[in-house]
C-alpha cells in the first residue's frame, strides 16, 4: 500500500496564518481536509477519536527572539473508542487576568 506525504513550510503574516487555520477548522467540521501544494494534493478524513498534541515554547527571563507553537492531530481510520487526554484551555488572556 502506497503512502502519501505532503509537507508545507512557509512564512506568512499572522492574518494569512489565521485564514489558513480558519480553513482548517471549517474543513475539520466538514470531516474532510484537502491540502494542495503546487500539483500535489492529499485528502484526509479525520475520524474520532482525534489525538490532539500541542507543544508551546517560550524563553522565560529574557526577551526571546523566537517562540514556537506546534500542533499535531492524529487519528486512526478504524478506532472508535475515545481516549482521555490532558485537560487544557487556549485563550488570549494572561494567567493574571480574571476568567
Amino acid at each position: 500500500m502506497a503512502t502519501q506525504h505532503l509537507k508545507v513550510k512557509s512564512k506568512a503574516t499572522s492574518r494569512e496564518v489565521i485564514n489558513q487555520l480558519e480553513h482548517l477548522v471549517a474543513s475539520l467540521k466538514k470531516g474532510k481536509l484537502c491540502i494542495r501544494k503546487n500539483d500535489e494534493v492529499i485528502t484526509l478524513k479525520p475520524r474520532d477519536p482525534v489525538a490532539f498534541d500541542l507543544e508551546a515554547e517560550a524563553n522565560l527571563g529574557k526577551e526571546s527572539l523566537r517562540e514556537k507553537l506546534v500542533i499535531e492531530l492524529k487519528w486512526k481510520k478504524g478506532e472508535e473508542r475515545p481516549v482521555k487526554g490532558d485537560s487544557f484551555t487556549i485563550t488570549h488572556r494572561s494567567p493574571t487576568s480574571k476568567l
